[in-house]
């Protein structure tokens, strides 16, 4: 399942307001009445709101056709037009989509799913078409009733103008004038639902929150780096389900590798059972992660021989490819069924619980700014001391102990940044490139093992092209390695790492 993107600006419909003429609103446009609809809609979310209060929306509508189950993700940044990620299920039945509930169970975690409120719509409709007859977006007059308990709750008139994929930003620009101009109220990204429910819905969700001053405390600052580490799990919990965009999946496994880090370099000195359990599931669900995100890299790297293959190799490296491709379904499979797993989603309650600032430091903590620089400087001796017992042809595992403390090192930089500015946020750029480089090497030395381990069972050309390239990615590890040097070097200069030594 795809889904679409839904491109819609909201507008209100004062009283006394009237549709204008939107024929000719850019040359070309006709509008056409379309019949009016009368639906009935009744959204689903936990008691607390957490779908809408992340801009999630679920719901069951009838009066549009067949009984609809409907899914609205959100797709980009919060401005007056509305981009949502919509996706749509026919069904007679009053029970949630098992698909959906697997959709938002980042958002929902131990909490079951309930209808929140009815909404009636009373819907006139303008479609606006091209000359060829093409429909480039639908104009909405919904005369909306809001039912709670069996009780009309309030009512409200908002106008909607969406977009279909003909649709233009111009087209978009010139009707949202032309509404503008006879009265229609300011655009508001709101969705319908969060309007119905009122301040409930507009509370801010467990992952919002401040952005710490230079003041605030190593609590507060700890805090946001949760909040934005555990939200960036959450959100692409989906995306890894639908399986339609790998860096879903890296983003959420670093995120993880950010809160395994920052735990490890400013709680160091608790004694918790809770903290050491939550380590172990974590530890876990990375290592479910790092299974597929390198499935994902070897199917990368193979599908990228194929430019380079002679006419008669390519066969060859298609059936090399093809055989990295079910590997990386089997691994996608086992994903899935873990974060179908309640042990999953109990992790994710736990990660969502010590987002608080009081979770981990009772009382007054100290400042960040006096906290950071000494556990940098502890986690940048360990760096720096594996670097230098690195041998003259390093092993892939003192490769991997020097690699796992840059990333030490570069989540407490990226956790520093509101308090030290500048001077930290260059000093991650430089850090992340050095663990991008040695990545690249790792990379190239799983992809040449896994082809190494492959050439046995080959035949015909497989064999001779599999040990291309595996020659091919001995260069690859060999320049990410001399990358690597480079980086490092720019990582350890003076002026680069003043900030938290001074």
């Amino acid at each position: 399942m795809t889904g679409s993107v839904e491109r819609e600006v909201k507008f209100g419909g004062p009283p006394g307001f009237e549709m204008p003429e939107l024929s000719g609103v850019l040359p070309g446009v006709s509008a056409v009445p379309l019949p009016r609809l009368d639906l009935d809609a009744t959204y689903y979310d936990t008691a607390d709101l957490r779908l809408v209060r992340s801009g999630v929306s679920l719901r069951r509508r009838t009066g549009d056709g067949p009984p609809t189950w409907t899914l609205k993700l959100p797709a980009g940044a919060s401005t007056t037009v509305l981009q949502r990620r919509e996706f749509d299920i026919e069904s007679d039945s009053l029970e949630v989509p098992e698909l959906f509930i697997g959709l938002v169970a980042g958002w929902a975690r131990l909490e079951p799913l309930v209808a929140v409120i009815d909404i009636l719509s009373r819907r006139e409709r303008l479609a606006l078409i091209d000359g060829a007859g093409v429909d480039l977006a639908e104009v909405d007059d919904d005369r909306v009733t809001v039912v709670e308990g069996g009780v009309t709750a309030a009512t409200f008139r908002e106008i909607e103008l969406e977009l279909t994929d003909s649709g233009t930003d111009e087209l978009l620009d010139a009707v949202s004038a032309r509404l503008l101009a006879v009265g229609a109220g300011a655009p508001d990204p709101m969705s319908k639902v969060a309007r119905a429910l009122g301040p409930r819905a507009l509370a801010p969700s467990v992952f919002e929150g401040p952005v710490p001053r230079r003041d605030a405390s190593i609590a507060e600052v700890m805090s946001a780096g949760l909040r934005s580490a555990v939200s960036d799990i959450v959100v692409n919990d989906h995306v890894i389900r639908l399986d339609d965009d790998p860096m879903g999946l890296h983003r959420a496994r670093w995120a993880l590798r950010r809160i395994r880090a920052d735990l490890k370099t400013f709680t160091r000195h608790f004694d918790d059972a809770y903290l050491d359990h939550l380590r172990t599931e974590m530890r876990w669900l990375s290592e479910e992660f790092g299974t597929l995100r390198r499935a994902d890299v070897l199917v990368e790297s193979v599908e990228r021989a194929i430019a380079s293959a002679r006419d008669n190799d390519v066969a060859a490296v298609q059936g090399l490819i093809d055989r990295a491709r079910r590997e990386r379904q089997r691994a996608h499979a086992s994903v899935i069924e873990v974060l179908g797993s309640t042990r999953y989603v109990a992790l994710l309650d736990a990660l969502v619980a010590i987002t608080r600032p009081t979770a981990l430091f009772s009382g007054t903590s100290a400042a960040a700014v006096e906290v950071i620089p000494s556990a940098m400087m502890r986690v940048w001796k360990r760096v720096r001391a594996a670097v230098r017992d690195l041998s003259d042809e390093p092993s892939e595992s003192e490769i991997r102990q020097v690699r796992g403390q840059i990333i030490r090192i570069r989540s407490a930089t990226e956790l520093a940044v509101p308090v030290f500015g500048a001077a930290a946020s260059d000093f991650a750029a430089l850090t992340a490139q050095a663990q991008h480089d040695l990545g690249r090497h790792l990379d190239a030395l799983a992809c040449e093992r896994w082809l190494r381990s492959r050439v046995v069972s080959l035949e015909g050309l497989e064999p001779f092209v599999a040990g291309q390239l595996v020659a091919a990615q001995s260069v690859v590890s060999d320049q990410a390695l001399r990358a690597w040097l480079d980086s490092w070097r720019a990582c350890s200069n003076r002026s680069a790492v003043a900030w938290f030594r001074s």
